[in-house]
């Protein structure tokens, strides 16, 4: 069987992020970087500075009036944010550019967007502090899954018909078929990326958020979005049922109301979302 290492090596296009976003990266890392640096640089990258503007424009932020400019883009967004929807960008570019079925590809990045939403509204909710940190860890909590459908379809497919067979869910099945699952997979790959534990960890145990060491409410959180999605039927559960984690509800201490309403706000965006994300990378 395959190792975590063996995996990553076969997962072809994710093995490392663009260079184009580590260059945006570096200059929005500068603490002493303007609105009008950061947006120079966001415009050397058409496509991510159309995406920008869009998002500016979206219903996600409802700005009461309409963003024009880049510099006002990064200004009313914010610096710390951007660095996070650039990322995610960047990830979703890299997914589109891996050569998997476009169907496949359509239908990985419309679940995790879906997740990355409600992940933000109920972060909102809880009045967190960088809401857009959930969206990327919602975005992200499923790499692991599609690295290793790149490495093996065969073995990835084989672990999903285990799973419904024997009424378990699909990381018990991974982990008995190769000793670790997708949540491990990912948070490897977010190492080898040289992303911060602050977006591994939610990844890593977006299915046992107890055993998280130091971002239990942000795994709470992705893991919270991830089965209320399922439940309300926003996203396709594969045929197999993620169970609540009793102690992650209790964590977040959210009404059952809350997190239905999330949801639904995901979904009334979701399309627009596509469109920012997924359409301008097709």
């Amino acid at each position: 069987m395959p190792t975590i290492a063996d995996i990553l090596a076969a997962a072809g296009e994710l093995k490392a992020l663009p260079r184009a976003w580590q260059h945006i990266d570096a200059v929005l890392a500068r603490e002493a970087a303007t609105s009008e640096q950061i947006a120079a640089a966001v415009a050397a990258d058409p496509p991510l500075a159309a995406r920008v503007l869009k998002l500016a424009n979206s219903p996600l932020y409802g700005f009461s009036r309409r963003v024009e400019r880049l510099s006002q883009a990064v200004h009313m967004i914010g610096t710390r944010q951007l660095r996070e929807l650039a990322l995610a960008m960047a990830v979703v570019d890299l997914v589109q550019g891996c050569g998997a079925a476009r169907a496949l590809v359509f239908s990985y990045l419309r679940r995790s967007l879906a997740v990355a939403l409600t992940a933000r509204s109920l972060a909102q909710r809880r009045r967190e502090a960088n809401v857009e940190r959930l969206f990327v860890s919602g975005l992200l909590h499923d790499l692991g899954w599609f690295a290793l459908f790149l490495a093996d379809a065969e073995l990835a497919q084989r672990c999903l018909a285990q799973a419904r067979s024997r009424g378990e869910s699909v990381e018990r099945s991974e982990a008995r078929e190769l000793g670790f699952d997708h949540a491990a997979i990912g948070e490897a790959l977010l190492q080898q990326w040289r992303l911060p534990q602050s977006l591994s960890e939610p990844v890593r145990w977006h299915h046992a958020p107890a055993l998280a060491n130091s971002q239990r409410v942000e795994c709470a959180l992705i893991h919270v979005a991830m089965v209320t999605c399922e439940l309300v039927g926003v996203i396709d559960a594969l045929g197999l049922t993620t169970p609540l984690d009793g102690s992650a509800w209790d964590l977040l201490g959210l009404e059952p109301t809350a997190c239905v309403d999330s949801v639904r706000e995901a979904e009334d965006a979701l399309a627009a979302m596509i469109d920012i994300f997924v359409g301008a990378g097709e």
